[in-house]
């Protein structure tokens, strides 16, 4: 009876490792197909500004984040006497995950004074965004005003 109890427990106790090694594995197989939380949307609207060549204001700094990349979107309000026409390149420096990141956007302006313009970008893989350090724009190039009866450019949606 004694040779019985002995492999009665040594089987007991080799069921219970092989339990425990797939109980192991199954809760690593779940920690690594859970997928990571996404980085939160995100809308600063006051942060360092320059803008030298365009009398611009920053109206906001704006984050969606969706599954795979980040929508970026400056406002800017124009502030030029006559209008605000011209290509330009926003540099976007800011933090994430305390470290120091930067973006550059580029597109073209083209609005009268006092209206709110937007340039856009999506960037991937998406991005966690602590804080906006600065915001600079550069004019790339003035644009030619149109001239009444010429086509005009298909205007994006």
């Amino acid at each position: 009876m004694r040779v019985r109890t002995a492999w009665l427990i040594g089987a007991a106790a080799l069921i219970a490792v092989a339990a425990a090694i797939l109980l192991a594995r199954g809760c690593r197989r779940d920690e690594a197909a859970a997928p990571a939380a996404p980085p939160a949307d995100f809308v600063v609207e006051k942060a360092r500004f320059e803008s030298p060549e365009l009398e611009l204001e920053l109206e906001s700094v704006r984050g969606t984040v969706h599954p795979g990349y980040t929508d970026w979107a400056c406002l800017l309000r124009c502030e030029e006497r006559a209008r605000c026409r011209a290509d330009v390149r926003l540099h976007i420096d800011y933090r994430s995950g305390g470290e120091p990141r930067s973006l550059t956007i580029g597109g073209r302006l083209d609005g009268e004074r006092g209206q709110v313009l937007r340039i856009g970008r999506v960037q991937r893989p998406p991005v966690a965004v602590d804080r906006i350090e600065r915001v600079r724009v550069q004019v790339v190039a003035p644009v030619a005003p149109v001239t009444p009866g010429a086509p005009r450019p298909t205007p994006m949606m």
